[in-house]
């Protein structure tokens, strides 16, 4: 009997989190539904009825999953501020000298702004949707992720890397070009988004270093 124990504890863990997976897979699903429909149409356009018939889902069940759309729309700045934390991050850590670090960073930026242009069109035209809190913790998180990158100019101007450039300016100037793709950037382009983030770290990085 004791030896049974254990596999009769361990049942309710694994129901638990295969469970958690389903949750978490189908949150997924209804914001990457709500993510296309809100980029086309508009946050105020969209309801819940289009996000579940995207879906092929009743609405009840985005219910179960999602309070409401704020919850949705809310939920989708969030996964958009944690990849580009995390890219950050692990370009910060990659290891390297102040220019080759803010190329990767250049790269990564404008990766993700041209492989995930939904959110890219969400998170620059839909932020006044949130409420006063949200929209104050996205700004807290936008002010750390520049900073981080000032800091990172900084070190350049330091090591005569770049340009005595005041490091809020140029970092302002680089990250809104990076930015800017999602307005034209097309897949059926004879260019790819990665010859496009390619270029951009190229140029952007001639444009600050010092003698350029």
């Amino acid at each position: 009997m004791d030896m049974d124990a254990p596999q009769e504890s361990s049942k309710p863990n694994i129901r638990g989190r295969i469970k958690q997976q389903k949750t978490e897979l189908i949150q997924e699903e209804i914001l990457d539904a709500a993510a296309r429909l809100i980029a086309a149409r508009g946050f105020r356009a969209v309801t819940v009825d289009d996000i579940s018939a995207e879906m092929g889902f009743t609405k009840s069940i985005v219910y179960y999953y999602m309070k409401n759309k704020n919850e949705i729309l809310w939920r989708i700045f969030e996964k958009i501020d944690h990849t580009y934390a995390k890219g950050l991050e692990e370009a910060l850590s990659s290891g390297g000298t102040p220019t080759e670090l803010l190329a990767k960073i250049v790269k990564m930026h404008s990766l993700n702004v041209m492989e995930h242009q939904d959110w890219s069109t969400i998170y620059n035209r839909d932020e006044n949707e949130l409420t006063e809190e949200q929209r104050a913790a996205v700004t807290s998180n936008r002010r750390k992720y520049n900073k981080q990158i000032q800091d990172l100019y900084s070190q350049g101007i330091a090591s005569k890397e770049f340009r005595e450039t005041d490091p809020f300016l140029a970092v302002c100037c680089v990250i809104g070009a990076c930015n800017w793709p999602y307005t034209w950037f097309r897949r059926s382009s004879k260019y790819s988004a990665e010859d496009v983030a390619s270029a951009f770290a190229d140029q952007l990085i001639k444009g600050v270093a010092r003698g350029a």
